[in-house]
């Protein structure tokens, strides 16, 4: 009886180790949650799988107390009962021990599992976000941003803020320092890879703004510009048609106007050409957009050195014109002058030469001389000629109104008037000095005759001794010779 007494309370004593060592679990610390939760739920098992002793001990109790002193029953039952309450504590602190710590694990799990899930989200972040805004337009472009990922940010901000409270709370219920530590590097993490990613995604907003306002003013500039260059080429390309001096002049003006306008535009066309190939160099543009901008810089450059070749032709044509017509213009004032100049000369030539035959000698003399000069005055009516000529030849509708071919025409007319005066005028003179030449030879010979008729005479008369018929022949000789002067005074 006493061996089975001793037992009993011996079994007793080691069942109270167990609730010993449970007390002694719970002040351990918590920091390896994993390895004390399988302490705690190896201790449940050991109690668990004691409890049937507490009730073997109790029925044995029950069998041996007939046989035992009451105060030693007593102080069994009492023992087993205290036992059997704090089994029953022990086993209620291990489940809510265990269910906290398996909370706790569950927790920590979760938080680690979104931890990594927000790390692996901001990883393929970038990897995502481009695709996503891959062959959009740029205000497409940003919208989306604005929008779409915007909204995707302000989401994953309220899914971190919530994953800093719990990570917060479980900082907060750790007594670990390590275990402290590592929390509070990922609650850094998190702050600093949200804030990394609402920065870039801003930064990205803003710079598809600009990128958006570049191109908007590209577009815009292009439109301006193209309508300017529409309007230009179509007024360079336009057939010269000046009909008179003056016309020209307006259009030498139309021409210099043009080409301080292209001066002026260099800049806006510099800065806009510029735009362009800075939008080319920018990396968040779609290909499709780049392409489009490429083309539209190309056809710029294209149409710009092409309307500056075409000014600097229709300058270089303006300025040929203009030496044509000023050439023509003083070519036919200097003949003109000219004209007037011999027009009086002529005047003066015959009021200056006087009466008499010395008088038409002298007229005679300086209209030949002046003949030659107007034989070589005829080289400057032919260039006028000729510069018209070049003039049609180069712009058929030039002088359409006949202002020049008018003005040509009358020095042509008065030229061939001077001219035709001063040849009749010289065939005049030439045939009266002929007249006088006749006149004076046929009274020198009529003087000479009259001289031979008077030696005659006397020979005949006072000392030729031939007979009377070779004296008649004689003067009838000299009568026939007579006759023939007569004839030719007469004539």
């Amino acid at each position: 009886l006493l061996l089975r007494y001793n037992e009993l309370d011996r079994t007793l004593d080691e069942l109270s180790t167990i609730i010993k060592s449970i007390r002694s679990l719970q002040q351990q610390s918590t920091d390896d949650i994993d390895q004390f939760l399988v302490q705690c739920q190896n201790k449940n098992r050991e109690l668990t799988q004691h409890r049937t002793e507490l009730q073997r001990i109790r029925q044995a109790i029950t069998e041996i107390s007939s046989e035992l002193h009451p105060d030693d029953t007593r102080q069994l039952i009492q023992k087993l009962n205290l036992l059997e309450i704090q089994w029953t504590d022990a086993e209620r602190s291990l489940t809510v021990l265990i269910d906290n710590l398996t909370k706790r694990r569950s927790e920590h799990q979760d938080f680690e599992h979104k931890f990594l899930r927000f790390i692996q989200w901001f990883e393929n972040f970038n990897n995502e976000i481009n695709p996503r805004l891959d062959g959009l337009t740029i205000q497409t472009n940003l919208e989306t941003l604005k929008n779409d990922i915007r909204n995707i940010i302000i989401d994953k901000r309220k899914y971190v803020n919530e994953l800093l409270i719990q990570a917060r709370l479980l900082q907060s219920q750790s007594n670990d320092q390590i275990q402290i530590q590592i929390i509070k590097q990922k609650i850094e993490q998190l702050e600093h890879i949200m804030n990394t990613v609402e920065q870039n995604v801003e930064k990205r907003i803003k710079k598809t703004e600009i990128i958006c306002k570049m191109f908007n003013d590209f577009e815009q500039g292009y439109e301006n510009i193209r309508s300017w260059m529409d309007t230009i080429e179509t007024n360079l390309q336009r057939t010269l048609s000046t009909q008179n001096t003056n016309e020209f002049h307006i259009h030498q003006q139309s021409i210099s106007a043009i080409e301080m306008d292209i001066e002026k535009h260099s800049t806006i066309m510099n800065s806009l050409l510029t735009l362009g190939h800075n939008l080319l160099n920018e990396t968040d543009i779609s290909p499709r957009t780049i392409d489009s901008v490429s083309r539209t810089v190309q056809t710029l450059e294209q149409r710009w050195l092409s309307l500056k070749e075409l000014i600097i032709k229709r300058k270089f044509e303006s300025d040929n014109i203009h030496i044509s017509w000023r050439n023509i213009d003083d070519t036919i004032n200097r003949v003109s002058k000219m004209i007037n100049d011999h027009e009086r000369f002529l005047t003066e030539i015959k009021r200056t030469s006087g009466d008499g035959l010395q008088g038409i000698r002298s007229e005679y003399k300086s209209l030949e001389n002046f003949k030659r000069t107007l034989d070589n005055d005829d080289k400057e009516i032919q260039k006028i000629a000729n510069y018209h000529s070049e003039i049609l030849r180069l712009y058929p509708i030039a002088d359409s109104n006949n202002e020049i071919c008018n003005r040509i025409k009358d020095l042509n007319h008065r030229w061939k008037i001077l001219t035709e005066t001063v040849h009749e005028t010289l065939k005049h003179l030439k045939y009266m000095l002929s007249i006088h030449g006749d006149f004076q030879l046929t009274q020198d010979s009529l003087l000479l005759w009259l001289t031979d008729l008077d030696v005659l005479l006397t020979n005949l008369e006072h000392l030729s001794e031939a007979p009377t018929n070779e004296k008649i022949r004689q003067l009838d000789v000299k009568n026939v010779f007579f006759l023939y002067i007569l004839c030719r005074i007469n004539s």
